[in-house]
């Protein structure tokens, strides 16, 4: 007998741990395959500019559509930043709309039924938000997530009630009630006619009536049968992993002083109906007329006493599954991110040591982080890289402005020719194009955006109740109230002031209506006429005159605020209509007409329409990429910039041109003929890929002479080092 308790107890404290790690197991279990699902897709639309996989299992299919989203995402952000800016005063109007706000959305439209899962979802959308920010996701950064929140919150609150559910069944089994209750706790009897009688003994001050008690005795408690939680098998199974037997005890026990509390009231009520002409039975009926009612509400009152406990447990179970899901999340730095600090310890390690041999050690560098540009690192996407590369070009341009003019010195023609060249060459990278409206990056040939929930919030940020078209209106329509308020509030305010004066002086007869025209009739013998009430006539006079004065200046400002308002209505519509597919056009003009004819804007009609006309002539274009704005053009941006330095600051050393030169020419052949092209849209959001279309090609006239200046800069270099041997 005794095994087979110590069997049975070893069983349930196996089942119990098994329990305990089936929510663990399989969230961490789920996260990793999309993790590892989304890594492979991803992978695979880098390299090929589209996603030709066939999903499987139901965590594929999710991940497939989710990178499939992050195309029309980033063409939508690549889309919007081009087309319109936001005022600076108006920001608090506008949502802000980045990768968390779009993975909330995410989450909101492929959640599921099942609470675990959309844990996993929802940890694997903060997972996608860090990649995408290219950031290892820390333990912080999932509270930190709206979207992990939300889904641990709904799942915690399902745990709490059902928990609660859970303690409502066994106050239910302490009080009689049949059925069988979830779980294995163990409860005390609650004898409720006891306690009544109990109650009873305090209305009676000790003294119950012998019938009374004895009708309290026959009486008969009907409790109806255990309440069972409804919530799915996991949310029962974590419930009762976070119930504990001191929490199903607290709960009875807060039943049992609710109970006696509420059948205080019984009694009360019980010795007000034993009066003259009621029998002791159909008193003590009366009394507990309501008692089915009470119970259920002091159930339900005792058993949520553990939702508090039970919710801050499993917060500790997530707060240690955070760090499972960040563990699970980590990636190693790649090795190329240490050449930094390498670079570091280089230049400190020479400068202590053989300070001569600084100019061979910062060559190595400069050469070095040339290959690793050309074939090894991202520039774009890496943010420590990119923040590194921003400081390099920055330093750069001040260094070689400074260097430029001591090039001159030299009185070298070649060399003044080839540092001139370069400097020219820098400053033309910074506004010249590489891409000019690429026909298949319009608008109406994205079928994939123009079908996906972006263009729909695209849409909304355009002519929705806060878009910017609306944002403009809005103003515009104020203006045009403010306009109307002004004459208004002088017409009836010192306009009747002024009347009302000559009333009271005696002087206003009428108004005479004629056709076309009012003429106020007053009596010109009227003493507010005469010579001794002159002053007084100016003093109204003049406060008419200064009111109307600043009637007009306001006037002017408002009809300055309307044109300048149009003005900025027009700009932002020319750069929306830019972009905009014709089906796009129609529907902004059909919003903004309903807008319009709506308002006070109608008395502008004219003036919009025109605006609306003018610009939706404008033909569909695409939006001009820079130079820094792609992956090998920002390569060869920075490499042309490490040129620039090269013939500048380090212009005394012919191997520092020749070697950066030939990295120059490379880096622009890269660009000449490009499969595909992967345009930088904002941090934090995934970068636009386009595979270059018959027809579509790079700025190579811009790329040429990238090629030739850097040619001439190799011939002076060597010209310059073959000049030297000859003359030693």
């Amino acid at each position: 007998m005794k095994k087979s308790v110590v069997v049975f107890l070893l069983l349930s404290i196996l089942a119990v741990a098994a329990l305990a790690t089936n929510f663990e197991t399989k969230v961490l279990s789920d996260y990793k395959q999309y993790v590892n699902t989304f890594d492979q897709y991803m992978s695979i639309f880098e390299k090929t500019g589209k996603l030709s996989v066939t999903p499987s299992s139901s965590i594929q299919k999710v991940v497939y559509t989710i990178v499939s989203e992050l195309e029309p995402a980033a063409y939508y952000r690549w889309i919007r930043i081009r087309s319109f800016k936001i005022p600076s005063g108006a920001i608090g109007n506008f949502p802000n709309i980045n990768m968390q706000y779009i993975a909330k959305d995410i989450y909101e439209r492929y959640k599921t039924a099942d609470p675990v899962e959309n844990v996993s979802l929802s940890a694997f959308l903060v997972y996608v938000v860090g990649t995408l920010y290219r950031e290892n996701v820390e333990q912080t950064d999932f509270p930190k997530s709206p979207t992990f929140t939300e889904a641990v919150f709904d799942l915690n609150t399902q745990i709490s009630n059902a928990a609660a559910d859970v303690a409502k069944a066994y106050i239910q089994k302490s009080i009689g009630a049949s059925g069988k209750a979830v779980g294995n706790f163990s409860y005390s009897k609650v004898d409720l006619k006891k306690i009544l009688l109990s109650s009873l003994q305090k209305a009676y001050n000790d003294k119950v009536p012998t019938e009374i008690e004895k009708a309290v005795e026959d009486a008969s408690i009907n409790v109806p049968s255990v309440e069972n939680s409804n919530a799915n098998d996991t949310v029962t199974s974590l419930a009762l992993e976070s119930l504990t037997q001191e929490d199903v005890n607290s709960a009875i026990e807060k039943f049992k002083s609710n109970i006696s509390r509420a059948f205080d009231n019984s009694a009360r009520m019980i010795k007000l109906f034993a009066s003259p002409g009621k029998t002791p039975k159909e008193a003590v009926e009366r009394g507990l007329a309501s008692l089915s009612s009470t119970l259920k509400i002091q159930e339900m009152l005792s058993s949520n006493v553990v939702k508090r406990d039970v919710s801050k447990r499993f917060n500790d179970r997530m707060f240690k599954l955070e760090r499972s899901l960040a563990g699970q999340s980590a990636r190693p730095a790649p090795w190329l991110f240490w050449r930094w600090l390498a670079y570091a310890a280089a230049l400190i390690a020479v400068l202590f040591i053989r300070p001569k041999a600084m100019k061979y050690t910062l060559f190595a560098i400069l050469a070095f982080e040339g290959i690793v540009l050309l074939f090894g690192v991202d520039p774009l996407l890496n943010r420590f890289d990119s923040t590194m590369y921003g400081f390099i070009v920055v330093t750069t341009a001040f260094l070689s402005i400074l260097s430029w003019f001591h090039v001159f010195s030299t009185k070298k023609i070649l060399f003044i020719l080839s540092s001139s060249a370069v400097v020219v060459l820098f400053i033309a990278m910074l506004f010249a194009p590489l891409y000019t409206n690429l026909p298949s990056t319009k608008m109406s040939k994205n079928d994939t955006f123009m079908k996906s929930v972006y263009l729909n919030l695209y849409e909304n940020e355009l002519y929705g109740a806060n878009g910017i078209l609306t944002y403009h209106l809005n103003n515009l329509n104020s203006n045009l109230v403010s306009l109307r308020l002004d004459p208004y509030n002088f017409t009836t305010q010192t306009l009747s002031s002024y009347l009302t004066t000559i009333k009271k002086a005696g002087a206003f007869k009428g108004v005479i209506q004629y056709p076309s025209a009012l003429r106020i009739n007053v009596d010109r013998n009227s003493k507010f006429f005469e010579y001794e009430n002159a002053k007084e006539s100016m003093k109204n006079i003049k406060v008419v005159n200064e009111r109307a004065q600043a009637t007009l200046e306001d006037m002017q400002k408002i009809l300055g605020l309307i044109k300048m308002r149009e003005n900025l209505f027009a700009q932002t519509l020319d750069g929306i209509y830019t972009f905009a597919a014709p089906s796009l056009r129609e529907q902004i003009n059909k919003s903004l007409e309903k807008k319009i004819s709506s308002s006070y804007l109608k008395e502008i009609s004219p003036q919009l329409d025109g605006i609306m006309k003018k610009a939706d002539v404008i033909p569909e274009s695409a939006p001009t990429v820079h130079f820094f704005q792609t992956r090998e053009g920002s390569k060869l941006f920075i490499i042309v910039s490490l040129l620039l330095l090269s013939v500048t600051f380090f212009g005394r050393n012919w191997i520092y041109r020749f070697t950066m030169s030939l990295i120059t020419i490379v880096a622009a052949f890269l660009l000449i003929t490009p499969k595909a092209v992967e345009f930088f849209v904002e941090y934090g959001f995934p970068t636009y890929s386009h595979i270059l279309q018959n027809g579509e090609s790079s700025n190579k006239a811009m790329i040429f002479i990238t090629i030739g200046i850097a040619i001439f800069v190799a011939f002076e270099a060597l010209h310059t080092r073959l000049s030297g041997i000859k003359k030693s």
